[in-house]
């Protein structure tokens, strides 16, 4: 479910939606998902200050919190790290 609602958030703001892939990792209780976009399609995904990818973030932490579960949300175009800010959590600290 989750996957589903970064995917189709992260395609309405894309350009490249071609371009888009998510990737799910699962570790016991934590997610972490990777968003690879184009390199045009960055600063869509991530906006002024951080603001749309924060917002994503903290929809995400909602969600994840309902099944007790941590997540972790990076956006990467080419391979490297586009934004390294602080992920969504749920719980406790880590």
């Amino acid at each position: 479910m989750l996957r589903e609602f970064l995917e189709a958030s992260v395609r309405a703001l894309v350009d490249d939606q071609q371009a888009v892939q998510i990737q799910e990792e699962r570790n016991g209780s934590r997610l972490r998902y990777t968003i690879l976009v184009a390199e045009g399609d960055r600063g869509r995904v991530i906006g002024k200050q951080g603001r749309i990818i924060n917002a994503i973030r903290t929809v995400a932490q909602a969600a994840a919190a309902k099944n007790r579960m941590r997540v972790k949300v990076i956006v990467i175009t080419d391979g490297a790290p586009a934004d390294t800010g602080e992920s969504a959590s749920a719980g406790d600290g880590e």
